[in-house]
């Protein structure tokens, strides 16, 4: 009887505190943890299963891509048809985590400039650094958005923004 007792108090105990458990979210450090051409049961891993996912047709089939969206944590993970990996990161404006090199959501460009050094080019708000794959969304010198892309990536978020 009291192993019954025990093990429905254990059970009870991990049906109120499993939710609250799931929703804890990781510190994300883009570059880090979180990075381009990791595998995806490693995304999964770490963010839980996507709250949704759409598929998004490319020139070809095999530039077609994979949109997986994690809003609880701010950010947006592609793929390429028939690959494994992530191809883009896409960075929220409600991201509460952080950039390998320190720079968050709201930092100034002043800071891109000191961790980056001078963006290849500043065009329509966006500091480009095409070498390291990032694009950064600015908005009255503030960081609002990025898009870490994975080297020579195929997907076609990376071919239009480099127009």
């Amino acid at each position: 009887m009291k192993v019954a007792k025990t093990l429905i108090l254990v059970v009870m105990i991990c049906l109120f505190a499993g939710p609250a458990l799931a929703e804890e979210k990781v510190a994300l450090v883009i570059g880090k943890n979180l990075k381009v051409g990791m595998p995806m049961k490693e995304v999964i891993a770490l963010l839980g299963i996507p709250d949704k996912f759409v598929v998004n047709r490319g020139t070809e089939p095999l530039t077609d891509s994979v949109v997986i969206e994690y809003p609880m944590h701010g950010v947006v993970i592609y793929t390429l048809n028939k690959v494994t990996t992530v191809e883009q990161i896409e960075v929220l404006p409600d991201f509460k985590g952080a950039f390998a090199e320190g720079i968050a959501i709201g930092a100034k460009f002043n800071d891109l400039i000191d961790k980056y050094g001078t963006p290849k080019s500043l065009h329509a708000q966006m500091a480009r650094y095409p070498d390291q794959g990032m694009y950064f969304q600015l908005e009255k010198d503030k960081l609002i958005s990025a898009r870490v892309f994975q080297k020579n990536s195929k997907i076609m978020d990376l071919q239009l923004i480099n127009r």
